[in-house]
């Protein structure tokens, strides 16, 4: 038997863009964007602790990576 995916990489992102919307929401209050923002803290803490204690994949994750990085600070220097 294969892997299979609890669920699809778009639908994480989309309720994470969902969240950050919410937080965002001129029509919520700070008790309902800072329990959002909570929640998004618990999926980091989570997400640190998980990546921190799998497998190394050697030089393409780190490739990966660095790639991201750039792709970041390009993103930045565009503003």
């Amino acid at each position: 038997m294969g892997f299979r995916k609890p669920v699809e990489i778009d639908t994480i992102i989309t309720q994470l863009r969902k969240a950050y919307g919410e937080i965002n929401s001129p029509y919520n209050d700070g008790f309902t964007g800072w329990a959002i923002k909570q929640e998004l803290y618990e999926i980091k803490f989570l997400l640190d602790e998980i990546l921190k204690e799998s497998a190394s994949f050697g030089e393409i994750e780190e490739r990966y990576l660095d790639e991201v990085d750039k792709a970041k600070v390009w993103r930045q220097l565009k503003k």
